[in-house]
């Protein structure tokens, strides 16, 4: 089964996609790829309840999307007054003007609103000061390209979030090989609710530089269909004046899977019986006028 999530914006500048191991990259929990980036600490955190398996809870299953996640215990309901994190650090592979990742995935959350929830937040200098990418009203410079992510009360399935951070990188001048903290906590109050808690899965990571000093982004209209897919699947994108593409299929360890040329029509069909089950990532570049698009 594949798992693919829509394009996510498009540049009005050449894009250089970084191919190194741990750099860009998916934690799917279906297997060990990059996992050491994940830090779930139960030193300063000894009551930490985040675990990676497949969940027992009836609320959470079944999970025929993401049978592997990180959940906020596999088994139990959530407790009271707990407070629990995980942390994943990831170094900056691109930044000849400024570097900060693009983060996006999937949450699944049943909770007491409001009184039981979730936050992820950055740090840029190693984890002195966190900034909560959802809620603080400081970062205007975000960018979000999906609904920003309710991580409490009921989500009703899965949701997806996608959010562009370059824009802030710029503000604190994150550069190549800096380290960029991201903290997913949970947090509950005294009353016992019997409640899922929260998971998340497919968290994504990409870098992006560009060669001039301002960073220029243009979302645009996309669909793909249908979302996981087994065999065939469709990407629908804006193409107003007919212009040329070409379309890349990438696993993700960067490893080509599919390329095509010549593409002039805003619709692509294609023909996956033969990929492994797993997350592909897709880039779209327009060859007329030398733009390109990321999506998985």
């Amino acid at each position: 089964m594949k798992t693919l999530i829509t394009i996510l914006f498009f540049l009005n500048v050449n894009l250089i996609y970084s191919q190194s191991d741990c750099e860009n990259y998916c934690l799917t929990f279906e297997d060990t790829f990059c996992l050491n980036n994940l830090i779930i600490d139960t030193t300063e955190y000894p009551n930490n309840i985040w675990q990676i398996g497949i969940s027992q809870k009836p609320f959470f299953n079944p999970l025929e999307i993401f049978p592997i996640a990180i959940i906020t215990d596999t088994i139990n309901s959530y407790p009271t007054n707990n407070y629990s994190v995980f942390i994943i650090q990831n170094i900056v592979s691109m930044g000849s003007i400024y570097g900060l990742n693009m983060l996006n995935g999937a949450y699944r959350v049943q909770t007491d609103s409001l009184k039981d929830y979730g936050m992820i937040e950055v740090s840029l200098d190693n984890g002195t000061t966190w900034y909560d990418i959802v809620n603080d009203t400081i970062l205007n410079d975000v960018v979000w390209y999906s609904p920003k992510p309710i991580l409490t009360g009921n989500s009703n399935g899965w949701q997806y979030f996608d959010v562009l951070l370059s824009d802030f990188g710029s503000i604190f001048n994150i550069q190549l090989g800096d380290t960029v903290l991201y903290r997913f906590s949970f947090k509950s109050d005294s009353i016992q609710d019997n409640l899922g808690g929260l998971m998340f899965d497919n968290i994504c990571f990409q870098d992006f530089v560009e060669g001039v000093s301002k960073i220029l982004f243009k979302p645009i209209k996309s669909s793909i269909y249908p979302n996981p897919s087994l065999n065939i699947f469709t990407i629908e994108f804006e193409n107003p004046k007919a212009e040329t593409f070409e379309l890349s299929i990438y696993d993700i360890h960067s490893k080509l899977t599919l390329k095509k040329d010549d593409i002039t029509e805003n619709k692509i069909v294609v023909d996956a019986t033969t990929f492994k089950s797993g997350t592909y990532i897709y880039k779209i570049t327009n060859l007329t006028a030398n733009k390109r698009c990321w999506g998985k």
